[in-house]
């Protein structure tokens, strides 16, 4: 059955099942990104109590990329056999009992440890994510779906700098990631009881958003080479790096740089966080209804465009003194470098297809995997060796000028495009 064939009384049900899926992926993503940065939000706290270097708190933070991202490879061919209910049960789950020992470590390597052991499951959390989104809307959505998803994660970016700096200042920074531990367990619990992983599972065994091949029969017998033989994978690879790049730069060094650099109070630092983070939100909702729009290779331009700008403006905040109202606007305006969020993702989909989507949305987020280990452990590297917050900035602002120049040139129009790697 095709969406256009249904009835009035299955399009409310299908309807229904996809609030659902959003909601439940909506969760799937607070908790993702509120345990990848709930320890960048209490850093301070952790660093004073435990002792840490910043080459060591910047390490840390960005442990978890190197697990995640073998997570990633282990976890994104396992789209195309697992249900999207159990990956997303499985990572959720065990990211939950590896928060909890987060919370009891004593040394840089009981942190170092955890780290790794939360980001090798968390990914199967966006792993099972994307399948489960992809299924449930039809691929003219994608754009505003993936944004969705997208603030969702900064969202939780935000609660956890609001939060976690109150709470680890009263109670200590252990509740904080106790808490998040906790919850991450009964939102595992939830997906693991609840998800469908498309209408086929609601009672329209051959549901099809449009017509072609059978997609799950498709999709298994799909070699997943045929992934790399497009250049498309490695345009969403860039953009994601850079997107997050930016997104793990600014979340893990610009509030220590405004407190050094700028004399801003520690009581002003959650303020300075939850900013930065409602306008990842709002640039990352507006971007994905953008997407769906406007071309997106367009959008993948402008959103690194705007991350060169959002470099060079923090440059300039660590180097000039300024009133307090213009580190204000620069950190509301930091979240134009996630403005291409949704087009990424939803020019993979599209570019793919249901069969392959979340296989190749899995290995595009490799791209933000690396990036998110390299920018908290570049700049913390940086500040180590110079004793200078504006020349880390400096190297957050080469790498986004960088992977503009490469965007402009893989992603420009050529005469004759590749074949399609698989109908839709």
């Amino acid at each position: 059955m095709l969406w256009t064939q249904a009835n009035a009384a299955q399009r409310r049900k299908i309807r229904n099942w996809q609030y659902y899926a959003l909601g439940i992926g909506v969760l799937g993503e607070l908790f993702l990104a509120g345990d990848w940065y709930g320890f960048a939000a209490v850093m301070t706290f952790v660093t004073e109590a435990l002792h840490l270097s910043p080459t060591q708190a910047g390490f840390v933070q960005g442990a978890f990329a190197i697990t995640y991202c073998l997570g990633m490879l282990f976890w994104s061919p396992f789209a195309r056999r697992w249900s999207a209910r159990r990956l997303f049960a499985i990572g959720l789950l065990g990211t939950g009992a590896f928060m909890l020992a987060q919370a009891a470590a004593s040394s840089f390597t009981e942190l170092v440890a955890a780290r790794l052991l939360i980001g090798f499951f968390d990914a199967a959390v966006w792993v099972g994510t994307m399948k489960l989104i992809v299924a449930w809307f039809p691929s003219e959505r994608h754009g505003a779906t993936m944004g969705v998803l997208l603030a969702a994660f900064s969202l939780a970016i935000t609660l956890d700098f609001a939060i976690g700096i109150p709470v680890a200042a009263a109670l200590g920074w252990r509740v904080f990631l106790l808490a998040l531990g906790v919850l991450t367990l009964v939102v595992g619990l939830l997906g693991l009881l609840t998800i469908k992983g498309s209408p086929r599972e609601i009672g329209f065994p051959a549901f099809r958003w449009q017509a072609g091949p059978d997609v799950d029969h498709h999709a298994a017998n799909v070699p997943l080479s045929h992934i790399f033989r497009s250049r498309w994978i490695y345009v969403g690879w860039l953009a994601i790096f850079g997107d997050t790049f930016a997104l793990a730069a600014t979340a893990t060094w610009v509030v220590p740089a405004f407190i050094q650099q700028q004399g801003m109070p520690v009581a002003n630092a959650a303020l300075v966080g939850t900013l930065m983070g409602l306008s990842q939100v709002a640039f990352l909702l507006i971007g994905g209804w953008l997407s769906d729009r406007m071309p997106r290779v367009a959008m993948l331009k402008l959103g690194a465009l705007l991350s060169v700008a959002s470099a060079l403006s923090f440059v300039a905040a660590t180097y000039y003194a300024m009133p307090w109202a213009m580190l204000l606007t620069i950190a509301g305006l930091s979240g134009a470098t996630v403005l291409s969020g949704g087009a990424i993702f939803s020019l993979v989909s599209e570019r793919y297809g249901e069969a392959l989507a979340a296989t190749a949305i899995g290995y595009a987020e490799l791209g933000g995997i690396v990036s998110t280990f390299i920018a908290p452990t570049l700049m913390g590297f940086v500040i180590d060796v110079t004793h200078s917050f504006t020349a880390a900035f400096m190297a957050f602002l080469a790498v986004e000028v960088a992977v503009l120049l490469a965007l402009l040139m893989l992603a420009g129009e050529r005469r004759a495009e590749p074949a399609a790697v698989v109908a839709h």
